[in-house]
């Protein structure tokens, strides 16, 4: 049975965005191993604590990824 756990920052999706994630999850596994695993297929979100989650050794914040959501929303408006 596949099990699917993902993990963000606590804050970086709205509720209604988890749902959709995992839907799309459930979607790409059952496109994969056919509708017979729909109800064998686990979707979990863990969500970490703002500040504790480190990449590259530099804690990484919602600040600062709404930051890097500004940066690519001004990126994308220059295109």
């Amino acid at each position: 049975m596949p099990f699917v756990n993902v993990q963000h920052l606590a804050g970086a999706f709205t509720r209604e965005q988890q749902l959709a994630i995992m839907e799309d999850i459930v979607a790409a596994v059952v496109r994969q191993g056919g509708e017979g695993i729909r109800p064998a297929t686990i979707v979990t979100i863990t969500e970490v604590a703002d500040g504790l989650w480190s990449v590259g050794g530099q804690s990484l914040t919602m600040k600062e990824v709404e930051r890097r959501r500004a940066a690519r929303a001004a990126s994308s408006d220059k295109s």
